[in-house]
């Protein structure tokens, strides 16, 4: 069962991507800061000729070498990850090239709300197929699964743990808080939510788990 639903698994994984990818744009577009879990990554852009994706892309690999490092050991996840922090980054930069308009407030309040709901769609497909999960989300869930936390006290800390070097990097090279605003709050609050009524609307798109490890208590 696990190896016919392959293609689809794939296929929705890839459409999780660009969910995500359009979504940390859209949020990006708004100017009004971005999601923690992008802070640091936009941070590092805004004091750097580096792109938002290639930012991006380093913070997936430094998630994965913080996985080996728990872990102890290198896994066959750790793995993927690093190679699909690549694509998703260079999703991001071509999205990013798409689109910058010039927005009035009422059109960065729809750019926001559309971002943080097509980023849920987005986590919900990539979840929902139980291939990998991006690697700062996975790093999360090998933390939580290692010293046996609850996932959602180490996502929290850990999305504390983006805000601060983010406002630490802004405020050293640019005296602003650039990378986190509205935003970001509205991501933590919503991000969740749009999550579950992905499932709900859709609960075709939760897949029979492809991996057998153990989930971290939620």
């Amino acid at each position: 069962m696990k190896n016919k639903q392959l293609p689809r698994r794939i296929l929705q994984y890839i459409a999780g991507l660009v969910c995500m990818a359009i979504g940390l744009v859209l949020l990006k577009r708004t100017y009004w800061g971005v999601s923690p879990i992008t802070a640091v990554p936009d941070a590092v852009t805004n004091v750097t000729h580096i792109t938002l994706g290639n930012t991006t892309i380093l913070l997936h690999i430094l998630c994965v070498v913080l996985q080996i490092i728990v872990q102890k050991r290198v896994t066959l996840k750790s793995i993927l990850c690093a190679f699909v922090g690549v694509p998703f980054g260079k999703l991001v930069d071509l999205f990013m090239g798409f689109w910058d308009p010039q927005m009035v407030l009422w059109q960065k309040g729809i750019a926001l709300v559309l971002g943080i709901a097509i980023q849920g769609f987005g986590v919900a497909l990539i979840s929902g197929c139980d291939l990998m999960l991006p690697a700062p989300d996975e790093f999360n869930n090998v933390v939580a699964r290692t010293y046996d936390k609850k996932l959602g006290n180490v996502k929290m800390c850990a999305d504390a743990v983006y805000v601060i070097v983010a406002i630490v990097i802004n405020l050293l090279f640019q005296h602003s808080l650039a990378s986190v605003g509205v935003s970001s709050v509205a991501s933590v609050l919503l991000t969740g939510r749009f999550v579950q009524l992905s499932y709900r609307a859709l609960p075709g798109i939760r897949m029979t788990p492809f991996f057998n490890a153990p989930k971290p208590e939620a």
